[in-house]
């Protein structure tokens, strides 16, 4: 499983740029062109995509953005749910790790 490094970003890949998505209440229909495969995700899944779509985010601040998405507390997202499906989305080639960002002055 991929380990979260604190000064590595989550960012989204052309691959996750160019899926078209069919939903079912909170299941996510998801056809990805770059391979020709279907995938099932779950609203957290989803939520982990649409938070990436505009900038790339730390693993503190993607899990920030799915918490406050899911009107729930940090506690209540379990880690192991975040580490495995972006460990899977890394997988599928739709998001990857950036190299080490540079903090401000």
């Amino acid at each position: 499983m991929q380990v979260f490094f604190g000064s590595k970003t989550l960012l989204l890949m052309s691959a996750g740029k160019e899926l078209v998505w069919q939903t079912w209440d909170n299941v996510y229909i998801v056809y990805q062109a770059s391979s020709a495969e279907t995938h099932l995700f779950n609203e957290t899944t989803e939520l982990i995509l649409k938070s990436l779509k505009h900038q790339p985010l730390t693993r503190e601040e993607l899990n920030n953005c799915v918490v406050a998405s899911l009107g729930i507390t940090g506690s209540e997202l379990l880690a192991e749910d975040m580490e495995f499906a972006v460990s899977r989305l890394v997988e599928l080639g739709i998001i990857d790790w950036s190299a080490d960002v540079e903090t401000g002055p």
